[in-house]
């Protein structure tokens, strides 16, 4: 049977980013309690007040999805792009030289980390439950929507999440669009 995790926004745990340049929310860390140089994956919400460069993670796979305002990012020498919210995850390495600058004023990011040769990350938004051979799936609301699961409804609020894992169980649905992330291990 699958097991439901359902992860508030309001109980997320704030703390600075790596290089200080900014503060983000923990949404979940796998494995449970552990800490910046032994995480399997994560999931945060930031915030990118100011232009500046993202924090260094060797060993680590990045992505992340702009959840509100512009941004203009630059990764290595690919030139600065600028990224909508609703655009595809920008997947790059932790170790590569990444800046971003916000265009008008702050924007919220939902941010991914996963560490190479421990887990993998595929993100996507989904309109309607898919099967999935990914060991866990976190599905984040943008906006209040009510997913049902086991015979149960769950209001998520704004910026919630639901942890499934051991499989994506048969009847999920959801009355909005969510934001999944599959953890292959």
């Amino acid at each position: 049977m699958t097991g439901v995790l359902h992860l508030a926004s309001r109980a997320y745990i704030a703390r600075p980013w790596r290089n200080g340049g900014g503060i983000t929310h923990d949404i979940v860390t796998v494995p449970a309690g552990a800490g910046e140089d032994d995480f399997w994956w994560r999931a945060s919400i930031a915030t990118i007040a100011a232009a500046g460069p993202f924090s260094f993670w060797p060993q680590v796979d990045r992505a992340f999805l702009l959840l509100r305002r512009e941004l203009l990012l630059t990764i290595g020498d690919s030139g600065e792009q600028r990224i909508s919210p609703g655009a595809r995850a920008i997947r790059f390495a932790g170790e590569a030289a990444v800046a971003a600058r916000p265009v008008e004023g702050p924007c919220t990011v939902f941010n991914l980390m996963a560490r190479r040769g421990r887990s993998r990350i595929a993100v996507d938004c989904w309109t309607t439950a898919r099967p999935s051979t990914a060991a866990q799936c976190l599905l984040l609301a943008e906006q209040p929507t009510t997913v049902r699961v086991h015979g149960d409804a769950i209001a998520l609020a704004q910026q919630d999440a639901l942890l499934l894992t051991g499989g994506i169980p048969a009847g999920l649905t959801f009355d909005r669009p969510l934001i999944a992330v599959e953890i292959f291990v």
